[in-house]
């Protein structure tokens, strides 16, 4: 399935309130949204686009923002399998 932005935004956002994971939303626009998470030791930055959501790992070791996310997904599926995988 193509990758659908506010099923991803929604259906991210359902995981991060059932498990109580701190987490803020920025939106823009464009109607992009990215999410910043904390979970445990670690923070990611989220971002949802119209055709893709992307994760970044941010780290004292020098991986920083950047605009093009460490992982992108253009599939529903594939993106809710990572969701599972991180928390």
């Amino acid at each position: 399935m193509i990758f659908d932005s506010q099923e991803g935004y929604e259906k991210l956002v359902a995981v991060l309130d059932q498990k109580a994971i701190k987490y803020l939303v920025h939106g823009f626009s464009s109607g992009a949204k990215m999410i910043d998470v904390w979970h445990k030791d670690s923070f990611y930055v989220f971002q949802i686009e119209r055709n893709f959501a992307g994760i970044s790992l941010i780290d004292e070791s020098g991986n920083r923002f950047d605009t093009n996310p460490d992982m992108k997904f253009f599939e529903l599926e594939e993106f809710l399998l990572k969701l599972g995988t991180l928390f």
